[in-house]
């Protein structure tokens, strides 16, 4: 039987490893929507701020890069009993996104 402190300590750096996995899954949410609202104005924008499509250029890779550090950490903030349901929503909302992100540089 393992000794109670052990035990305690395992939980707590569980929690720690969960709490930083939940703020990097935060901080590359807000920079992946951050991003596809830079992709969106500049392909569908009223006013013409990016003439030449620089912000779709650039913000198509910050997305997806940002979205895959998210697909991959939010899984690891949620409880161990969710995580497979956390890890296909997120994947799926990556692949969906990054199929629109793609069609949206083709054709422009």
């Amino acid at each position: 039987m393992a000794h109670p402190h052990a035990r305690r300590a395992t939980t707590r750096t569980r929690l720690v490893l969960r709490v930083i996995a939940g703020v990097v899954a935060a901080a590359a949410a807000a920079v992946f929507l951050l991003a596809i609202w830079m992709v969106v104005s500049s392909r569908f924008g009223w006013d013409e701020r990016d003439v030449h499509g620089y912000s779709l250029l650039f913000g198509t890779p910050i997305a997806l890069f940002a979205g895959l550090v998210m697909a991959v950490s939010l899984p690891l903030a949620v409880p161990p009993a969710h995580r497979s349901r956390a890890r296909a929503v997120s994947l799926g909302v990556l692949a969906a996104t990054v199929v629109l992100l793609v069609i949206a540089v083709v054709t422009a």
